[in-house]
């Protein structure tokens, strides 16, 4: 029963341009190489999931994004880099992001980028719950303007305070 209790936690964006969404391609010494991802990454101890978005979608993009709605939540499981299977809690902020700036790559982790069409998906392999992730970024997607209240935060992403504890 413990181990059911024992996930790792990655907090991800869908960023658009227009109609595109933007993949990152894994390098080789990256795990789960030669998949087409969206930016995101693993959730610290004591890391809001909004932040961790943030953080991590800065760390792989260098983009300083303003976060949307949360719009996936999902459990998967994954391999690690040495071939461990683990278990993961992946969840998925829409955001916007700086107009017409290039991302800013890790060689280490992604080797390429592209703003994807959603009639191009076919052409960007990925992994079962990264496509199910991608494909609903693209059904739910709405302005983040309409989703962030006047007082600007938005209700779901800034104000999301949900931590993860020390283990004992």
């Amino acid at each position: 029963m413990q181990d059911n209790l024992r996930a790792r936690v990655i907090a991800g964006t869908a960023i658009f341009r227009g109609d595109r969404i933007l993949l990152l391609h894994r390098s080789l010494d990256a795990s789960s190489p030669g998949i087409w991802d969206l930016p995101g990454g693993h959730v610290e101890l004591r890391e809001s999931l909004s932040r961790a978005a943030k953080r991590e979608t800065l760390e792989e993009t260098g983009f300083e994004v303003r976060l949307g709605p949360l719009y996936h939540a999902a459990m998967f499981s994954s391999l690690s880099k040495g071939g461990k299977a683990r278990r993961s809690v992946g969840v998925y902020f829409h955001c916007s992001a700086p107009a017409k700036k290039t991302p800013r790559l890790d060689p280490e982790e992604h080797s390429a980028y592209a703003w994807v069409a959603a009639s191009d998906l076919v052409d960007y392999p990925t992994i079962p719950h990264i496509s199910r992730a991608i494909r609903l970024a693209f059904s739910t997607r709405t302005s983040v303007r309409a989703a962030r209240p006047s007082n600007g935060k938005s209700s779901l992403g800034e104000g999301l305070a949900l931590t993860f504890p020390v283990p004992a």
